[in-house]
């Protein structure tokens, strides 16, 4: 998944215009609390925590999501989406987003961001 990663963000980076603009509406109206989707999803805060159900909130713009993931202690962190394709975490105290891993399989992601975890159904992200 890394090389769809780096294609993803090549791809930012040769139409900034199109790609980034929906990325940073998405993220925009996310913080602003603009969701076009709530539900639940399964994560975990700390490594080695065993995985329990966070509220989830989305905002999604042309191509593009920015997940809204509130663990059950009240901590949100962010997650990027374009084209289907996890990008990042936003910086948090836990970390800078970028130390990740993930995959997509029978309509699920598996996604980690530094030591947390989280199993987002395609659905909710994407809105299909």
């Amino acid at each position: 998944m890394r090389t769809a990663h780096a294609i993803v963000l090549i791809t930012v980076a040769l139409f900034p215009g199109f790609a980034l603009a929906d990325i940073m509406l998405a993220n925009a109206r996310a913080r602003s609390g603009d969701f076009d989707a709530r539900g639940e999803a399964r994560c975990a805060q700390e490594a080695g925590q065993p995985l329990e159900t966070c509220d989830v909130a989305v905002a999604r713009a042309v191509g593009s999501a920015a997940v809204v993931v509130t663990f059950p202690n009240g901590f949100a962190r962010i997650l990027s989406f374009a084209d289907r394709q996890f990008l990042r975490g936003n910086a948090t105290m836990s970390g800078v987003g970028t130390d990740t891993d993930w995959s997509l399989a029978a309509g699920m992601y598996s996604i980690r961001v530094d030591d947390q975890r989280f199993e987002l159904p395609e659905a909710l992200v994407v809105g299909r």
